[in-house]
């Protein structure tokens, strides 16, 4: 039996003999699969890190040459804190800055990210796929106008419409904006500021969701599209919650609340072969509410309202076509035609005639909470209207006013609210001064203060047209000269000088309105009046009977028969021509009495207008020559005006 040798050295006919040289080919085959595997991987991240520092080196380049081109067209000054890839197709810039050289504008994000094919983009074509933009903020604040210089609108129109329009091209597909922020400098400590949460451009269209004026918590959506050749936008804007959208700005920069429901705006733009730029579209709003003291002390329920217009802006005009314009305000429509140009200086032309409407329509469609009076009115029949309007700044006496209402079968079916024939029969006259009761008296025989026209001085009224309305008698509740001759006494001042109520008018605002000076009481006043002349209401000898038996004269001295005993302590029959044209100057000054005495004489405003008053009635034959001759200024106070002016 052959014995195995264990102990000696193993042979190549032995166990481990066999088995050793197996393994260590193995091993050695091993450690060359490791060793190329290291090899590779080193090379390919080697390859990985320079091409990724190629790719970031040319996105930085990129960048740098777009940023520099577009500082050169647009002479921008553009600055960033770091450039930086992220992902194989985002270029993100920190700290991006932009300020304007030419004009007070800066514009900062606080990171920039360009979504884009940055093989194509860095080394043959643009492909930019987006924008995406986190903490914008926008500051602009506009350049000093310089003195003496004037604003040319058809000029900023046009600028504006071409500015824009060259901006869509440079837009990407996809844009997204987080929190941006714009504030805008009006004056040196007075600045406005505006959030939006968000803005979406996808495309041709966007939507920005932003923040309401009155309640950050609420927001709303202005969302739409647009297109660029040619020029067109289409956008919609209203709240996210129920409710309604109240705009920004507009109550810092104008003190004015503008509320809606919803409001939509779609324009397109072209020129004309001749360089005229034609802008065409429609535009509509529901639930427009408005606020401001010198519109209405109340808010104004507008309603609904929408315009289908086409406007021309040249170089020095701009043109409302009243051929393809036309408003609808609630039940009303109308085809304007508004013109505006400037050779050496501005004219202004306005013309409107409407064809004849259901004159119902007109009173149906005022504004809510600002008519009192006029609520529940209604009447029957058509009304026609005619304005027109020409001013030239060049020749301002030369301007040319015209308004004209042709009713026909007018009648008024209900009187609502108020009355308008209270005037003609007694009524109690309420005083108020704000939302204080001052006084109240009854405008009638009952009162021991009353006093019939035919019971007063025949001179006092004279005087009083002489002073306030010279025509009251002859027109219907307006006179056109005094209008024309106010119009162009105030565009002349730039300032109101002048005013042009007539005592019809002066006699309904203390009759049936306050004393607020607004638009919505100035135009009420002017409808009030046209109801009572135009459908005799009340006689003008009972108006001037009322006027006198009410109106303010002193420090609470209402009434002829209270003027008669305050400064002449005599009853108003025995009042004399002086006395009379005494108390015609003082009706426009009743708060102000002390400033036009020196101690208890008058000053020398009041000699003035005495004797044009003097010269004025004896030219009309309403006083004959001797008694102007023996009409004096001097005047002989004795009631107890004399104790007011001296203590």
């Amino acid at each position: 039996m052959k014995r195995f040798n264990v102990e000696g050295r193993a042979g190549k006919n032995t166990i481990f003999g066999e088995f050793f040289p197996c393994m260590k080919k193995r091993r050695r085959r091993s450690r060359r699969r490791i060793k190329n595997f290291f090899t590779s991987a080193i090379i390919t991240l080697l390859a990985v890190a320079c091409l990724w520092l190629v790719v970031t080196f040319a996105a930085r380049r990129y960048a740098m040459r777009k940023l520099q081109a577009i500082e050169k067209q647009y002479n921008f000054d553009i600055r960033y804190r770091s450039v930086s890839l992220t992902g194989y197709n985002k270029l993100r810039i920190e700290g991006f800055t932009v300020a304007a050289n030419r004009s007070s504008l800066l514009l900062y994000a606080q990171s920039f990210v360009i979504k884009a094919n940055l093989w194509n983009s860095s080394f043959s074509r643009e492909d930019i796929e987006g924008f995406e933009i986190e903490q914008l903020h926008i500051r602009y604040n506009p350049p000093a106008k310089r003195a003496g210089g004037t604003t040319d609108y058809a000029s900023c129109i046009e600028q504006a419409l071409e500015k824009t329009a060259s901006l869509f091209p440079y837009l990407p597909p996809d844009v997204w904006v987080h929190d941006i922020h714009i504030s805008y400098q009006e004056k040196k400590d007075v600045e406005h500021t505006f959030y939006i949460p968000q803005l979406r451009m996808t495309g041709h269209r966007f939507v920005a969701e932003m923040q309401d004026a009155d309640d950050e918590r609420r927001t709303w959506i202005c969302g739409g599209t647009y297109q660029t050749n040619p020029a067109r936008l289409s956008l919609r804007m209203y709240a996210k919650q129920p409710g309604k959208v109240t705009l920004p700005w507009v109550t810092d920069y104008t003190g004015a609340t503008v509320r809606f429901d919803t409001l939509a705006i779609d324009l397109k733009a072209k020129r004309n072969p001749d360089g005229v730029e034609v802008i065409q579209g429609k535009a509509g709003v529901k639930g427009l509410s408005l606020h401001h003291a010198s519109l209405s002390s109340d808010t104004l329920q507008v309603g609904k309202g929408y315009i289908n217009y086409r406007l021309f802006a040249g170089r020095d005009f701009l043109e409302l076509d009243s051929s393809a314009t036309t408003v609808r305000y609630n039940r009303l429509r109308f085809n304007p035609f508004v013109r505006i140009e400037k050779n050496r200086k501005w004219r202004v032309r306005l013309a409107l005639d409407t064809n004849e409407f259901p004159a119902d329509d007109l009173f149906t469609s005022l504004p809510r909470g600002a008519f009192g009076n006029l609520e529940g009115l209604r009447v029957s029949g058509t009304l026609a209207w005619h304005v027109l309007l020409d001013v030239d700044m060049a020749r301002v006496p030369d301007l040319v006013f015209e308004s004209v209402v042709r009713p026909r079968n007018f009648s008024i079916v209900n009187y609502g609210h108020t009355d308008l024939r209270k005037m003609s029969r007694p009524f109690l006259h309420v005083i108020r001064d704000g939302n204080q009761i001052v006084r109240h008296f009854e405008v009638s025989s009952r009162n021991p203060a009353f006093r019939p026209i035919h019971t007063i001085s025949r001179y006092l009224p004279m005087t009083i047209m002489h002073g306030e309305d010279f025509a009251f008698y002859h027109h219907r509740g307006f006179y056109p000269q005094a209008f024309h001759k106010s119009l162009v006494e105030n565009i002349e001042s730039g300032r109101f000088l002048r005013g042009a109520s007539t005592l019809t008018m002066q006699v309904v605002k203390n009759v049936f309105l306050n004393a607020d000076k607004t638009l919505a009481r100035k135009l009420e006043e002017i409808l009030i009046v046209w109801l009572i002349e135009d459908n005799r209401l009340t006689s003008k000898s009972r108006m001037m009977e009322v006027y006198m038996n009410i109106i303010e004269w002193g420090p609470n001295v209402y009434g002829i028969t209270e003027a008669a005993r305050f400064y002449f302590a005599k009853d108003p029959s025995a009042l004399t021509l002086s006395e009379c044209i005494f108390l015609a100057y003082i009706i426009p000054y009743p708060k102000y009495l002390r400033s036009h005495f020196n101690g208890l004489r008058p000053k020398p405003a009041y000699y003035e207008f005495f004797h044009d008053a003097v010269r004025r009635l004896l030219q009309r034959q309403a006083i004959t020559p001797d008694e102007a001759a023996r009409t004096h200024p001097d005047l002989a106070f004795r009631g107890p005006v004399i104790e007011y002016l001296t203590r």
